[in-house]
């Protein structure tokens, strides 16, 4: 987990930065104040979409809050990326490149990303109780789902017809929220950064009131 981020920064630098010469000064660290956020919600669901239906004897052997399951492979997943965090923070730091009185907001991003990524990972691992093709799907929407991010790109290159997506994927403005803390240094929208943290956590509220709403039939159903 900790070499992922890694990885795909030195491929998409190599691939969008030195091949097709994306316009982006400081391109690497613009790359990787996305890919950390990308980097810890994909990991969590790939390790979370199975994580009820891998779990038959532990939830047919006694009743439990089952939404614990999905949520504790985020908490497992959340130790590398502060880890990782942490360590670009440092390097922006060093490289005097870290606008440090805007550091204490990353925490309404990364607020904002755990719940969210919660919220998904307990809706997805329900849903693969009863459609185990899920799992088999996962990376290809994941991957669709990296490229209409922008992640690799500034948000103006994308075409007007897919500006909508700032608007309706809170991954997105989250990914943006990101890049404010880390790469620009200001908050750009800070009233929409409180809005999205209230949605996210109306998200998760309903995720796993989904899952617990289940509960009665779940032992049964996996």
């Amino acid at each position: 987990p900790l070499l992922t981020p890694w990885v795909m920064l030195i491929l998409y630098t190599f691939v969008f930065h030195t091949v097709f010469k994306v316009p982006i000064a400081h391109y690497g660290e613009f790359l990787f104040a996305g890919l950390l956020p990308w980097s810890f919600f994909s990991q969590t669901m790939g390790n979370a979409v199975n994580s009820l239906s891998s779990e038959p004897d532990l939830i047919r052997r006694r009743r439990f809050s089952y939404s614990l399951l999905p949520l504790a492979t985020e908490i497992a997943a959340s130790i590398y990326f502060l880890i990782t965090l942490i360590g670009f923070a440092a390097y922006l730091a060093v490289r005097g490149q870290l606008v440090w009185h805007v550091l204490p907001f990353i925490v309404l991003p990364i607020a904002s990303l755990y719940m969210f990524a919660g919220a998904v990972a307990c809706m997805l691992a329900l849903i693969d109780v009863y459609n185990r093709d899920l799992r088999q799907v996962l990376n290809n929407i994941l991957t669709v789902w990296f490229f209409l991010v922008p992640i690799v790109y500034q948000q103006q290159m994308l075409t007007h017809r897919l500006l909508f997506l700032r608007s309706i994927d809170p991954l997105n403005v989250i990914v943006g929220e990101f890049r404010d803390v880390l790469y620009y240094g200001h908050i750009s929208r800070p009233l929409h950064d409180v809005i999205v943290l209230g949605a996210t956590a109306a998200l998760v509220y309903f995720a796993v009131g989904l899952v617990q709403r289940a509960s009665s039939v779940l032992p049964k159903d996996i």
